[in-house]
């Protein structure tokens, strides 16, 4: 049968399905996700996370000390800060997904941007560090009364428990 096909005009017909096939072929590849560059970006991250940490904790401290300051029966307050690890970076990510007929695949992929030649990731979020402890020295902190206003300030404002504040008396600076 196919031997008739072929002598009856039938290499023209094979020919036309074959490009057709074809045809149909790059059109469909058209319709697939393409895949995208997901290689690191190439660019040093203008600061790095541990001195964001050190700047997340330098202006808490700074931001402490002007409230505390404030309060009636405190005085004058020094306040250190610590922190428990360092900053995180969250990055946009697209996502595209693509299912066959026994699988389902998901590729992700960070956004890069470019600005005049240069790359790097978006960041949608930072997390600041957790706070591991708060200690504040203040020339009030001799009174019980004032060492609990100052914990209950420090604990409702930073969201942490009482029992990682400590609240005590700042040694008098003899004036010349």
């Amino acid at each position: 049968m196919l031997r008739r096909w072929c002598r009856e005009g039938g290499r023209n017909r094979i020919l036309l399905l074959l490009g057709g096939s074809a045809v149909g072929m790059l059109l469909l590849s058209s319709l697939l996700p393409k895949k995208t560059d997901t290689a690191p970006s190439k660019t040093v991250p203008q600061e790095s996370t541990v001195s964001q940490a050190a700047d997340y904790a330098a202006e808490t401290e700074r931001r402490l000390t002007e409230l505390l300051e404030q309060m009636d029966g405190v005085g004058t307050v020094t306040v250190m800060v610590t922190v428990d690890g360092t900053a995180e970076e969250i990055y946009a990510e697209e996502v595209r997904e693509s299912q066959s007929d026994s699988s389902r695949q998901t590729e992700r992929a960070c956004v890069i941007l470019r600005t005049d030649g240069d790359e790097s990731a978006l960041v949608t979020k930072t997390r600041h560090p957790m706070l591991s402890g708060v200690a504040v020295l203040c020339t009030g902190g001799g009174s019980p009364a004032v060492q609990e206003k100052v914990v209950r300030a420090v604990s409702t404002v930073l969201d942490i428990p009482s029992s990682d504040i400590y609240v005590g008396r700042q040694k008098a600076v003899p004036t010349p």
